[in-house]
């Protein structure tokens, strides 16, 4: 966190401006005659707005004075609960703002605006460490922060996702998607881990298909960066050992026995699990308790297996198993996957007849003859029940003694 409110802005700025000139050309700033960095913006004059006005900003935690924005909250509405709060949705009334009104002196805003509410259980203390994680964008962006005024809980204020999570959709809608559709989903949730691991260099923590969100059910992006673990945490217990928090099924190995930190290489296990949930149907593990005997086996090298009617394309199958390698090092990039991905989706597009993955979709059609299939040649989701002790929120582990991860098919079978 900046040491004062120069630097705070000096931040803003660095993460707003583009390392590439913007193409677009929105006129010139009336009040400094540079060019605007958006349409009716200026970054550098409003930047120097919001500085002016920061002294009026307060919480009562001079670490969050410096972020935190005046928030009128109408029509609250509880609607889940999380491993570490509780979500509500809520009519910003004045609305973000939109520009800066020259000649009145005033901020232009949207007007009413539905934002999601996720509030933070024993936050009333929150640490200038879990703070920095809100100085970058985050995929679902963060329009501020307010707090509850009976718990004096921390709220973070986000675009409320009219389209839900992920799984929600894929229960409803797996039947429908074709190769492609998984495809295109897989493609726009590499794009958001691509812009977490390099374009801000950092490390989600928590990536899991309940933190996929959508818009319109077409937009898939990922939230809950930084909110990974409740805010009194540092993450570092007494014996100088991270915590370990989040959903068992999604969590590497090498995370959850305690060999190593949470990394780039750990958040590309996740996305494995989620990558199985989007080709299958079926969330990770579903049948059993997310216990430590689940947290024991995927040590061993135990992985969540495609159910035998379903035909799946090789290619596809081969990369998944990639991402959820034991040793982390084996791992592909995000910017791989997004690579390879893309060119599968270009060859299917282009129905590049001799591509590999045209091929192996072509033949996954005539295997999936003799099972239930739909128009759009993919695999009806398989009906499942979740086990009542699979746990799909994050939470705190406290699992001692795991052994050294390793891949099923190293030394012996489990």
């Amino acid at each position: 966190m900046a040491n004062n409110l120069n630097e705070v802005v000096n931040e803003i700025n660095e993460i707003s401006i583009s390392d590439e000139e913007s193409e677009e050309d929105y006129g010139i700033c009336e009040e400094c005659g540079n060019e605007n960095t958006d349409e009716f913006w200026c970054l550098k004059c409003n930047s120097q707005r919001f500085q002016q006005n920061f002294g009026n900003w307060t919480s009562g935690n001079k670490d969050v004075d410096v972020i935190i924005q005046e928030f009128q909250l109408n029509y609250i509405k509880y609607i889940d609960k999380g491993g570490f709060g509780k979500i509500y949705s809520a009519i910003w009334k004045e609305g973000p703002i939109s520009s800066w009104n020259i000649r009145k002196k005033h901020w232009e805003k949207s007007g009413n605006f539905r934002v999601a509410l996720k509030s933070l259980n024993n936050s009333q203390n929150i640490t200038t460490e879990f703070l920095k994680e809100f100085k970058y964008p985050a995929v679902v962006p963060y329009l501020g922060i307010t707090q509850d005024p009976e718990t004096k809980n921390y709220m973070f204020v986000m675009y409320f996702m009219e389209g839900g999570n992920l799984r929600n959709f894929l229960k409803s809608n797996f039947s429908k998607l074709s190769w492609l559709n998984k495809l295109n989903i897989l493609l726009v949730i590499l794009s958001g881990l691509y812009n977490i691991h390099n374009e801000v260099n950092l490390i989600h923590q928590d990536l899991h298909i309940g933190n996929i969100l959508s818009v319109n059910n077409e937009i898939w992006l990922i939230t809950d960066l930084g909110l990974s673990k409740p805010a009194e945490e540092t993450g570092i217990s007494k014996g100088s050992k991270q915590k370990v928090f989040g959903v068992i099924p999604y969590v590497a190995p090498e995370v959850l026995s305690g060999d190593d930190n949470h990394s780039k290489e750990s958040d590309i296990y996740s996305f494995a699990m989620i990558m199985f949930e989007i080709l299958t149907g079926i969330p990770p593990f579903h049948n059993v308790p997310h216990d430590i005997d689940l947290a024991l086996k995927i040590c061993n090298g135990y992985r969540p297996e495609i159910p035998s009617h379903m035909t799946t394309p090789q290619l596809l199958v081969d990369k998944m198993k990639r991402c959820w390698d034991a040793k982390s090092e084996q791992r592909p990039t995000a910017k791989e996957l997004f690579d390879d991905f893309d060119n599968y989706k270009t060859n299917i597009e282009d129905e590049v007849r001799e591509s590999e993955i045209c091929k192996q979709i072509e033949e996954c059609d005539r295997s999936n003859l003799t099972n239930p299939v739909n128009n759009n040649n993919t695999n009806s989701s398989t009906p499942y029940e979740i086990h009542p002790s699979a746990i799909y929120t994050s939470r705190c582990f406290n699992f001692k003694n795991l052994p050294k991860p390793k891949n099923l098919n190293e030394n012996d079978t489990t």
